[in-house]
């Protein structure tokens, strides 16, 4: 009786770029500073946008607000 060919077993895959053996993706240095300057910009428009809306709600400190926000 003929014996069936079995496939033999898969080698695994050599990780030629920056992942790790499970898939995920590797954090670098470009990510970090990606990061970093994605928080920053966040904090300036929160920042503003809190300014931008203090002078809209109330009169009171406007121009107390705008002096702080945009002064030389």
């Amino acid at each position: 009786m003929p014996t069936k060919h079995t496939k033999s077993a898969k080698t695994p895959k050599k990780v030629t770029s920056r992942t790790a053996a499970s898939g995920a993706k590797v954090p670098t240095v470009v990510d970090d500073l990606k990061t970093a300057a994605l928080v920053v910009s966040l904090a300036i428009n929160v920042a503003v946008f809190t300014g931008w809306l203090a002078i809209k709600i109330t009169t009171q400190y406007d121009l107390q607000v705008a002096q702080f926000l945009f002064s030389r």
